[in-house]
């Protein structure tokens, strides 16, 4: 019913906990397609052992290194459910994940994927998100509304849309740039309230790459959306993000 996707990349020392999370959903009936993005370290001997216990894993690993948005079409070539589900190396998924998203699918027909709040985990601390439950446009500009490893989605539409994008200026926001353009295309999200996940996540691992990115991909969807002019107040306050230290981005939560 279920073909959850991942990609990893040494990830060896974390990727056990994160795969034992979905094997353990209260959903059995699921294919687990895991793209090792040729790991330098034993994460794809891990995996081995994994899918040695449980036929529900199925393995591909890459002969060189080919990124997320690539290794993510990978493993969507060789879905055979009805929805596909999201899943990073690094993070958590509660047991009734799939389970909610599940019924919130069948029960609404209108929306063609659910994410949920996540329980963010940082080095020293958690904070729960607060995402909107029914997006939209605008708020797809404002922030990216969508926690991408909560994510399950009905196979037909993201198939209908070709995937992620693997065009190197929707590097590192893929996922936010597939959100845009299957709302562009008629499709809608929502969240579910309650943290599904959790989300590891820094401070400081935003990259100038990914502000760079996430401007032109913000840009190029104010047009897109038939949004006025002004909203192009959101890539300034975005591109002042860079400035601000990671220890008062702590503080003040800006990201």
């Amino acid at each position: 019913m279920i073909s959850v996707i991942m990609s990893t990349y040494n990830r060896g020392q974390k990727i056990s906990r994160s795969v034992e999370s979905i094997l353990q959903q209260t959903v059995r009936d699921i294919e687990f397609i895991i793209c090792d993005d040729c790991s330098t370290d034993d994460t794809y001997d891990t995996l081995q052992k994994i899918a040695k216990s449980d036929n529900r894993v199925k393995l591909i690993k890459n002969e060189h290194n080919m990124g997320l948005q690539k290794s993510l079409n990978r493993c969507l070539s060789q879905c055979n459910g009805d929805y596909i589900a999201r899943m990073d190396d690094d993070d958590f998924s509660l047991p009734d994940r799939f389970e909610t998203q599940l019924k919130f699918l069948q029960d609404h027909p209108e929306y063609s994927f659910v994410g949920s709040n996540a329980d963010e985990v940082f080095d020293d601390h958690s904070l729960v998100t607060d995402l909107p439950s029914h997006p939209d446009e605008f708020d797809l500009i404002k922030r990216n509304p969508y926690v991408h490893p909560s994510i399950m989605m009905r196979a037909s539409v993201i198939k209908a849309v070709g995937g992620y994008s693997e065009a190197t200026n929707h590097l590192r926001v893929e996922d936010y740039e597939l959100w845009m353009r299957l709302y562009k295309n008629g499709y809608k999200g929502a969240n579910i309230k309650r943290p599904l996940v959790e989300y590891s996540k820094s401070f400081t691992n935003t990259k100038f790459l990914d502000r760079k990115n996430t401007i032109r991909l913000v840009h190029q969807y104010i047009f897109a959306f038939n949004l006025p002019i002004f909203y192009e107040y959101i890539n300034v306050l975005t591109a002042a993000k860079l400035l601000v230290p990671a220890k008062l981005k702590r503080l003040i939560r800006l990201i």
